[in-house]
């Protein structure tokens, strides 16, 4: 192996990137390479040969006081063997920019003697770099609080108007419990007197005229009390119904033989899967689909059926019957509360009935919507599965 001239060390001390001297074992610079003549040149010194580096370091001023002291006990460690390796990293700004050194101090051996070597490398554009990326983190972080806090703020402000709109509910519900209640006595009162007058004196003491509006008043008088007996319904309807178990198949087939079908009529159902839902809620869901779809029926023989698809955590519930149906335009209208698009003395009823099932579903936490066909309507529900039962909804 060829030994390097000796003519080579000093070009390639001189032509090291870092600001390098030699100190001796008492701090006196022996040698400086190019890199920290020019630096010294450039800042209004010299070479610096000959000069004891440890007391310029302890006898500096000013902002840099602190870190120059630093490094001259980081050199007399090194000197004492106290430690193989000191580094710091320090700020050393000129008039016109902002610059950053890393002080680099190890020792070696030389004919029995021990000397530091002592190496300033020029950091800025990775310290620059870094602090740039600390701003950003800085600004960053700031506005995932702010936002964090706006989200806190909002939801806080949620949670209060969502208490504030549950309690009147409450007390709505509760007002319309109470109004149906004492609604319910005067208006049987008078359907009672208007029933013994009209039983009386019709057609014996009183004209055909007043027999027409003692008819009028007795079917108002009934009217009124149903309209108030279909408000109590709905404010019946709690705001988080207690859930459990339960097979919509039996509530169906119960409701079913109770309604008063016509000849001919056919009633079926699938197999259903179980749901997690509030049993009177559901079985007053299911009387009122089923009494639309007998209340809205064709001259054609009747034809319901209830059918019912996993969907995930949900459970897709379909009664299709083949009535007079709903125009597709008007199939959300039908959902508010006395909405009718045939007259009373058509269909009957006071509208109110599918704003009840909006209710009963939506209370479940599931939606209800219609979808017309050429012959009837589809009304769509969904009900919460089982836990456990959940299955991949479908594509």
């Amino acid at each position: 192996m060829k030994t390097v001239p000796q003519r080579f060390a000093g070009a390639a001390f001189d032509a090291l990137s870092a600001i390098i001297a030699i100190l001796d074992d008492r701090g006196v610079i022996l040698a400086v390479n190019e890199a920290w003549r020019t630096f010294a040149r450039e800042n209004g010194g010299d070479d610096d040969v000959g000069v004891n580096y440890l007391s310029v370091c302890e006898a500096a001023l000013g902002a840099d006081r602190r870190d120059a002291q630093q490094i001259a006990v980081g050199i007399r460690a090194v000197l004492a063997g106290q430690e193989t390796l000191f580094e710091l990293e320090y700020p050393c700004h000129s008039p016109t920019e902002q610059r950053f050194f890393v002080a680099r101090v190890t020792a070696f051996e030389q004919d029995g003697a021990r000397f530091a070597l002592v190496a300033h490398e020029n950091i800025t554009r990775r310290k620059l770099a870094e602090l740039e990326a600390a701003r950003l983190n800085a600004q960053l972080e700031s506005r995932i609080q702010e936002r964090t806090q706006a989200l806190a703020a909002s939801q806080a402000k949620l949670e209060r108007q969502n208490a504030e709109l549950e309690d009147r509910n409450q007390a709505l519900a509760q007002f319309a419990y109470v109004a149906s209640h004492d609604l319910q006595e005067p208006l049987r009162t008078l359907g009672a007197y208007a029933d013994i007058l009209r039983h009386r004196y019709t057609g014996k003491v009183l004209d055909e005229r007043a027999d027409t509006y003692l008819q009028r008043i007795t079917e108002q008088a009934f009217r009124a009390r149903q309209l108030v007996r279909d408000i109590l319904t709905l404010s019946n309807v709690a705001t988080q119904p207690p859930l459990s178990p339960m097979n919509l198949g039996v509530v169906w087939d119960e409701v079913a033989r109770a309604l008063p079908w016509p000849e001919g009529a056919r009633v079926t159902r699938d197999d259903l899967p179980e749901v997690q839902a509030n049993a009177p809620q559901v079985r007053q869901l299911l009387a009122n689909l089923l009494g639309n779809a007998l209340k809205f029926r064709s001259p054609r023989p009747l034809r319901v059926h209830l059918s019912a698809q996993a969907q995930g955590a949900w459970v897709q519930f379909t009664v299709t019957d083949n009535g007079i149906g709903i125009p597709q335009k008007h199939a959300e209208q039908v959902f508010g509360m006395f909405q009718r698009l045939h007259s009373r003395a058509a269909a009957g009823g006071n509208g109110i009935g599918l704003a009840v099932c909006r209710r009963v579903v939506e209370r479940h936490g599931g939606h209800i919507w219609i979808e017309s066909r050429p012959e009837g309507v589809q009304v769509h529900f969904t009900l919460p599965a089982l836990p456990g039962d959940e299955a991949a909804a479908p594509e």
